[in-house]
């Protein structure tokens, strides 16, 4: 309802993410209820591994994969012209590996039903796995905190340093969320606690959706917060969506004399609008008489 001026392809993001997240917790579901209410008191059905939980497993692949390349996109859209591959080059590659990895191990827990060589398949590659997301992970936080600095540190204007600010301070607790969540799965994992191993995955799995909603919505929240602490009236517009144009008006006045008035507009942009290549775009507008 806030954003109707968002792009088609945030829309379908958003919309794809939904679906999937639905999905994998219906799987979740799932998989709890054969275990705990449909088997309950039946040891020999730990024997083998229901379906859905590599189904869950597939999707999150698919789902992590998805709400990464959202956040290497914008890391694109802010870097210079100059580096913009050096920087998203490494960064991809790292979150197609993790896709493809947690992907494979998805497919071979199908393969093999047997508890016990799910677990060894877990292990085995599952370890490899997580290493690589939170390697992704720490790449595109770093990637972000020191391009929303850059752009911070360029900006001659309070208010617009403590919004970038904020988004880094966004970032890095997301950043902190996962990996707080995955070292906890590599250390269970490593220790073969695989109840806890599976807990902390379900866990992590609702984490990347809604990382990317949060940081989504936030844009409302930003905005009417750089609104509400307004208390230049040169200060007239904060922009989350899209960029703004510069116009310049002049006009004269009875007494011959000239007046100047400078209108500050801030412009944030943490959508996938390609139309858009900074995080951060000051404008001003200058009426002389």
């Amino acid at each position: 309802m806030h954003y109707s001026d968002d792009a088609s392809t945030i829309r379908f993001l958003v919309t794809g993410i939904w679906i999937l997240d639905t999905l994998r917790f219906s799987f979740v579901c799932h998989f709890l209820y054969y275990y705990l209410i449909t088997n309950y008191g039946i040891p020999t059905s730990l024997l083998y591994m229901i379906w859905s939980l590599p189904a869950s497993v597939l999707v999150h692949a698919i789902l992590a994969t998805a709400v990464q390349c959202f956040f290497v996109h914008q890391i694109y859209c802010l870097c210079r012209p100059q580096v913009k591959w050096w920087v998203t080059v490494p960064i991809m590659l790292s979150v197609l590996a993790a896709a493809g990895v947690g992907m494979a191990a998805a497919i071979l827990e199908f393969l093999k039903s047997e508890t016990s060589l799910s677990m060894q398949i877990s292990y085995h590659i599952g370890i490899p796995t997580l290493a690589i997301y939170m390697l992704a992970e720490i790449l595109i936080t770093v990637s972000l905190c020191a391009l929303l600095y850059e752009n911070g540190s360029r900006s001659a204007f309070p208010r617009m340093k403590r919004l970038l600010n904020t988004l880094i301070i966004y970032a890095v607790n997301r950043c902190f969320l996962m990996l707080l969540v995955t070292i906890g799965e590599l250390a269970t994992d490593v220790s073969h606690l695989e109840a806890w191993t599976i807990a902390l995955d379900f866990i992590g799995q609702g984490l990347y959706p809604n990382s990317l909603l949060a940081s989504l919505n936030a844009r409302q929240y930003l905005r009417t917060e750089a609104l509400s602490t307004v208390s230049d009236p040169r200060i007239s517009a904060v922009d989350f969506a899209k960029g703004s144009k510069l116009h310049e008006h002049a006009e004269g006045s009875d007494d011959g004399t000239g007046r100047f008035r400078v209108r500050e507009e801030a412009v944030i942009d943490i959508t996938a609008n390609p139309s858009v290549n900074k995080a951060t775009v000051l404008c001003t507008e200058a009426e002389v008489c």
